[in-house]
């Protein structure tokens, strides 16, 4: 084959597979949650680890909401690419049918000089 190919339905299962990896995004954003305990619980070591360790949460939490909207956004383009993919290959396919169909309607005449 000459070209190239594009396996759509690996498109489409990938794109789910991105939108899948959400969730364990979440689940790890609620263990970060469950992480931050309260301020009783760092006893005297608290008063000088305790602020930078939630600043540190934070921004893990931050991270983690990147990450969750960078999965959403990267499933959304491939399968947004699937689809284009596709209605292009439809309007391809449906071009060379009727191409095909009126060559075959065609009639030939010989002319003679």
């Amino acid at each position: 084959m000459t070209g190239f190919h594009v396996d759509l339905d690996a498109l489409y299962r990938y794109s789910q597979a991105l939108a899948s990896h959400r969730s364990a995004v979440n689940t790890v954003r609620d263990q970060v949650d469950q992480a931050d305990v309260g301020d009783e619980s760092w006893g005297i070591v608290g008063l000088f680890v305790k602020q930078d360790y939630t600043n540190m949460l934070g921004d893990l939490k931050d991270l983690l909401s990147e990450m969750e909207e960078g999965l959403q956004s990267a499933s959304y383009k491939v399968r947004t690419a699937a689809m284009h993919y596709r209605v292009a290959e439809d309007r391809h396919r449906a071009t060379l049918q009727r191409i095909a169909s009126e060559m075959a309607q065609a009639t030939i005449k010989t002319v003679s000089v």
